[in-house]
């Protein structure tokens, strides 16, 4: 009787932690489903040397395939091996950053997980366009004048974005520490 006690106990800790976790849950799929919406608008309308200037001078959207990682690293590898490598390497983060947050759920700050949830989104954006396109679609320009720094798409903000989250909660909780002290 104890133990199924302690079953009933373990999965209703899990249903309440899952339900606790519902917003950022769909938060993901709608920030990944809207970088799969915007890359595939940008495959479907801008072709060849096509772009929008965004920001004059500054930010412009076009239409470029990234078959490696950040500024095409690895993009020269074949096929064979660039796929999977690539592709399962983000499977990998995907589901240990996963884990990850399932068993720190309740220790994490706000900051934390929505840094969390905005890296689990790019993560999942550009993971989908590599098993299933074996590339990525980039799309945002960056140029200053005449002077080109790189192209990148939604994805990769995000990734970005919940990395300066993640650094900020650092800084949170190093303020919480040294307050308590």
């Amino acid at each position: 009787r104890s133990d199924t006690n302690c079953i009933q106990s373990v999965k209703l800790k899990t249903v309440l932690k899952i339900k606790s976790m519902r917003i950022y849950i769909f938060a993901i799929v709608i920030m990944a489903g809207l970088d799969q919406l915007i890359k595939y608008l940008v495959r479907f309308y801008l072709t060849g040397q096509s772009y929008i200037e965004i920001i004059p001078n500054l930010i412009h959207l076009t239409y470029q395939e990234n078959k490696g990682i950040s500024f095409s690293f690895l993009a020269d590898l074949p096929t064979m091996l660039r796929v999977p490598l690539l592709s399962g390497v983000s499977a990998i983060v995907i589901v240990g950053l996963s884990f990850y947050i399932y068993k720190k759920w309740e220790t994490l700050l706000q900051w934390e997980k929505w840094g969390f949830v905005f890296i689990l989104s790019g993560a999942l954006g550009n993971f989908w366009d590599r098993a299933v396109r074996q590339q990525v679609t980039d799309y945002m320009y960056f140029h200053y004048y005449d002077t080109g720094f790189f192209v990148n798409n939604l994805a990769d903000d995000l990734i970005s974005i919940g990395f300066v989250l993640i650094v900020i909660s650092g800084f949170l909780k190093k303020e919480v520490n040294a307050a308590k002290q």
